[in-house]
């Protein structure tokens, strides 16, 4: 780190996000250089000894209150980044050979038609190239016609994959391809990757606050896909926005619908895992909401000693009872 911050430091000076950040990545990326797959109570003990060590600029405190350890936030962090290097060296790494590849390499591609494309016939990387910087144009001119920027997105499907499956952090993908995280090019991926329509998925089965991505406090978001809602209720809000990685990449969506639907199509275009706690919740997304069904595996995160379903059992309990109600009463 830069002199002047551990300055800040050794003075009991708060850091700000992006150096907080910025040592999460150097910390994580050291922990690593030892341990390819370290314990949760290794991480936690080097979170707990940097809190110890800096206690005015790391412990989380409210009004001199200190909350849970004092160091649960960090840990937090060093833990998502772990896992997002950990996840970005999975997809870049080829898989085969034991069990244990094999059920990564099902989780990956869990749900996936596509996940692994070629250039078609008459594409080049140099007229990828074209598209995608005419697509950067656009977006750097707020140009909004959805019939073009669906078709470049298509068509450059190949590229967007490739730039995914490398382990490109999710700012780098901002910047490179800004409508993947927009809805026309979103919902272009998913359908390459997987077939569906979410859009038309969605409308089968089931527009001022105030906030800005500057309010939002990203240590705060969970490493994993989410919805921000700029109001008091996420039903009445009229603007919501999508953050992955801690990051917000989308700003303005204008129904709860559609972000919804951004934040699902995340998972599969990211290569994430769902969180255990939200496990039952998005797999109902997935099979009911989506109509996504694959026969075996299942896309939530490994659970230690515990039975694995194909389906989980809170979502076949649920769909029996939708099936059996009578609407008509």
């Amino acid at each position: 780190m830069p002199a002047s911050f551990m300055e800040k430091l050794q003075n009991g000076g708060r850091p700000s996000c992006s150096e907080r950040r910025q040592l999460v990545r150097i910390v994580a990326s050291e922990i690593l250089e030892v341990s390819k797959c370290p314990a949760k109570k290794h991480v936690s003990e080097i979170a707990r000894q940097m809190m110890i060590a800096y206690p005015k600029s790391f412990r989380d405190e409210i009004n001199s209150q200190v909350v849970g350890s004092g160091y649960d936030s960090l840990l937090k962090q060093l833990v998502c980044r772990i896992d997002n290097f950990k996840r970005a060296k999975a997809i870049s790494t080829p898989l085969c050979g034991t069990l244990e590849e094999s059920t990564k390499k099902r989780k990956l591609l869990y749900g996936c038609i596509n996940s692994d494309p070629q250039l078609l016939v008459g594409e080049t990387s140099e007229l990828q190239q074209e598209k995608k910087e005419k697509l950067l144009v656009m977006f750097q001119n707020n140009e909004s016609d959805v019939k073009t920027i669906y078709e470049l997105m298509t068509s450059t499907y190949t590229s967007q994959r490739n730039n995914i499956q490398s382990g490109k952090e999710t700012k780098d993908l901002l910047d490179e391809w800004p409508y993947l995280f927009q809805p026309a090019g979103m919902k272009a991926h998913f359908k390459e990757l997987t077939g569906i329509d979410i859009n038309n998925s969605f409308e089968e089965s089931a527009s001022k606050d105030t906030s800005v991505p500057s309010d939002i406090c990203s240590e705060q978001l969970p490493a994993t896909p989410c919805i921000v809602v700029c109001g008091e209720n996420p039903l009445t809000a009229s603007v919501y926005m999508v953050a992955v990685d801690q990051t917000i990449v989308n700003d303005h969506l204008l129904s709860f619908t559609e972000a919804l639907y951004l934040m699902f199509s995340l998972y599969y275009i990211l290569n994430i895992s769902y969180p255990v706690e939200l496990g039952a919740t998005l797999e109902f997304l997935q099979r009911c909401i989506f109509r996504i069904n694959p026969h075996k595996g299942n896309k939530v995160e490994k659970r230690d000693k515990k039975r694995a379903y194909s389906v989980n059992p809170r979502v076949l309990s649920l769909t029996s009872k939708i099936a059996a109600f009578d609407w008509g009463e």
